[in-house]
């Protein structure tokens, strides 16, 4: 196989892909603008760009590939009221909404397409102006097989309070086609049954009320000490969403067109005995998406040696185009997608609890109001739709199983 000039860069990159956890913490001492979204041709999968700010005091740290580099305790900040477009081929312009502070959502029904180039270009409202490298979504092949192992021993995770968790590890085969080198990420989202869908601290929750416009809200008690919380019920059906945080890349330079084989692409916690939905993503990558993701993997393999490269901030291929030389972070590409969406019962888990999801990750247990301890009836809490929640049924959910 005769290597261009590109993959020749890779061959400093080899490795035999695994699943690495890449939790990175960089000192700053100055603002950061975060800029990062992949766009996919998944037809009901948001197609959202988030566009956050350090503050200039804070630590921050890496996550995984759609959250590259985010403050400790949320001290990113949104940037909103931003102008916001994706180009596609140059000459189609997709104007994105704001749908949250920070996250801008491209048009509903969007959908990337195999072959076509696409640019990130937006400003702020201070009027500084940012775009993107040119980025071409490759094709992706699908998924031959796919098996489930239950793990007992399981992953330990800072978001999980290192506390040991048994997993259940999903390995996956694929054919790699043999007329070029390719890029491969993984990610996971695993939809879990939440039946709690709100909490108060010192005071109780009260809903919307329609007759006085007042929204829901907790109400401050003084007589409760001020370490007292109380958890309130869904109303509906609600899932908590959870993403992996594990970083899951692969290049066929010296593999050129061979089967992959048994391919260890998650790692998902056994949080309660409720069954689950977990969805399993295998996307191409540009070049320059695996080298950037490749980067921040050695900084999470290599630290903590005298030997080894301080952690420092890795450089987008976003740039502010009247100040090149201004250091952002994150990443946008787009990528072609192939699903794997399987229903997970945990049958084969032992010592699961039910309704057990809040309670992991919170680190602590559930505590409902009881009816009559301060009023008759304890009102039930609307699931709000969120990146982490949502009262919608995900797609190939299975009712009883």
């Amino acid at each position: 196989m005769k290597l261009i000039s590109w993959q020749l860069f890779v061959l400093a990159f080899l490795f035999l892909a695994c699943v690495d956890t890449y939790d990175v913490s960089i000192e700053g001492s100055r603002k950061y603008l975060i800029v990062e979204g992949t766009i996919t041709n998944v037809f009901d999968e948001d197609q959202t760009i988030r566009i956050f700010e350090t503050d200039d005091q804070s630590d921050f740290i890496s996550t995984d590939f759609t959250k590259t580099i985010f403050s400790k305790n949320n001290e990113a900040v949104p940037v909103e009221n931003a102008s916001v477009e994706v180009i596609e081929n140059g000459s189609i312009i997709y104007s994105l909404n704001e749908i949250f502070p920070g996250f801008y959502e491209l048009p509903n029904g969007f959908l990337a397409q195999i072959g076509n180039e696409y640019q990130l270009k937006f400003s702020t409202t201070e009027g500084k102006s940012y775009a993107s490298s040119i980025e071409l979504m490759k094709p992706v092949p699908d998924v031959a097989n796919y098996e489930i192992r239950f793990n007992p021993v399981g992953v330990k995770k800072t978001r999980l309070f290192n506390i040991q968790t048994a997993t259940h590890d999903f390995y996956l085969d694929f054919n790699d086609p043999g007329d070029e080198v390719n890029f491969y990420s993984w990610s996971w989202t695993d939809y879990e049954i939440q039946n709690v869908c709100h909490t108060c601290k010192q005071g109780l929750y009260f809903p919307v009320d329609e007759a006085t416009g007042l929204p829901e809200r907790c109400e401050t008690n003084t007589s409760f000490n001020v370490n007292t919380s109380y958890d309130y019920k869904c109303q509906s059906l609600c899932w908590e969403i959870y993403d992996g945080d594990d970083i899951t890349i692969f290049s066929d330079v010296f593999t050129n067109g061979q089967s992959q084989k048994n391919k260890l692409v998650a790692q998902v916690p056994a949080f309660q005995s409720n069954s689950c939905l977990v969805t399993i993503q295998q996307k191409s990558l540009t070049p320059g998406a695996f080298r950037y993701l490749k980067l921040i993997e050695d900084q999470s393999v290599n630290s903590g040696s005298l030997a080894d490269t301080p952690p420092a901030p890795i450089k987008s291929n976003v740039l502010n185009v009247d100040a090149k030389e201004e250091l952002v972070l994150g990443y946008f590409t787009a990528s072609a997608v192939k699903e794997v969406r399987h229903m997970l019962n945990r049958s084969d888990a032992p010592n699961l609890l039910p309704d057990r999801i809040f309670s992991i990750l919170n680190n602590r247990d559930v505590v409902f109001e009881l009816d009559a301890q301060f009023r008759p009836l304890v009102p039930l809490a609307p699931c709000l739709s969120s990146s982490t929640r949502t009262s919608d049924a995900p797609r190939n959910w299975q009712f009883g199983i």
